[in-house]
């Protein structure tokens, strides 16, 4: 919020900018709003399946409130680290064990990572990589090509990771024992979580393929409404857009914003989203276009999840 407030201020002309933001058509706001809802629902429906091979009892509804706050913590949180924590944490409160619940955790993650792979790669050789690579960032000017690169290496190792807890489990107890030491009952909980971490991954390998694929599937509501958002606000300021166009460069974007080191890509994302949407905007309408996507893309979801987020605490810390 600081850096929207110093972009209006350093702009050249605040004023100018903040009676920009009254440009924004009303009619586009529902369909803005319905977008982040629906996002809301397809993280819902990921973690929703992937309960399934662990307890078929939790309720549509504490899945979709898990995935909300786990989605608000990855916004305020560097490379969306807060992600994990919350979604852990929000399982365990329905009974979970913590072994369980990581490995929920660790196969959202792929199939995150997987669904956003197979888009960006989609509007890649669409051609939106070709105006993502010509963007140059002002940190160490590092191409947007060169970092959707670094990202691709990055999902890649993470999800190699996953992979080998999967398939070679010895690996990792033998690193836990000659870091931890061996024998210390400290020592003998983290291998106990460990291997109900291992299990509960390889349970999606025995019964729970299809469940799987139903969590990477659920990415067309949950970061297809993302990618859809960007037209809608588009479109809140100026009267035509080209929808396949837009939505192919917001696929890059929220890739490229995935694994970024500050809390939801911020300062670089507004870069790439001033960039990248720039040439359909006049000038003055480029500042408010950002400020009014952060507001649907993350600000409302950070409220809701935050809130969420913020009612746990307080009823499990007053036990």
């Amino acid at each position: 919020m600081l850096g929207f407030l110093l972009a209006f201020l350093f702009s050249g002309d605040w004023a100018q900018d903040l009676a920009s933001l009254q440009r924004f058509n009303p009619e586009w706001f529902l369909p803005a709003a319905g977008l982040t809802v629906i996002s809301w629902l397809g993280g819902g429906l990921r973690i929703k399946a992937l309960v399934g091979p662990h307890d078929s009892r939790f309720s549509y509804f504490k899945c979709a409130q898990i995935s909300v706050a786990s989605t608000a913590m990855s916004y305020i949180t560097p490379s969306s680290t807060g992600s994990g924590p919350a979604t852990v944490y929000g399982l365990m409160r329905q009974g979970l064990s913590f072994g369980r619940a990581a490995a929920i955790n660790a196969m959202s993650f792929l199939s995150n990572v997987i669904f956003l792979s197979l888009a960006g790669l989609f509007a890649w050789a669409l051609g939106a990589g070709g105006k993502v690579a010509d963007i140059r960032l002002p940190i160490a000017n590092l191409s947007a090509g060169a970092l959707f690169q670094w990202s691709a290496w990055a999902f890649g190792f993470a999800a190699t990771v996953i992979v080998v807890l999967a398939l070679l489990p010895n690996v990792a107890r033998g690193a836990i024992r000659r870091v931890m030491g061996s024998g210390h009952p400290r020592v003998e909980r983290v291998l106990y979580g460990f291997d109900e971490l291992h299990a509960g991954i390889v349970a999606y390998w025995e019964e729970g393929k299809l469940l799987f694929v139903a969590a990477v599937l659920s990415g067309v509501l949950h970061f297809g409404a993302r990618f859809v958002l960007g037209y809608a606000v588009l479109r809140g300021f100026v009267a035509e857009a080209p929808f396949m166009e837009v939505m192919l460069l917001h696929i890059m974007l929220q890739y490229l914003l995935f694994f970024m080191p500050t809390p939801s890509g911020a300062g670089i994302g507004e870069l790439l989203a001033a960039a990248l949407m720039g040439p359909f905007l006049t000038p003055g309408l480029v500042l408010p276009y950002t400020a009014v996507w952060r507001l649907f893309l993350n600000y409302g979801t950070v409220a809701v999840g935050g809130a969420q987020m913020m009612g746990w605490l307080g009823k499990d810390g007053a036990r």
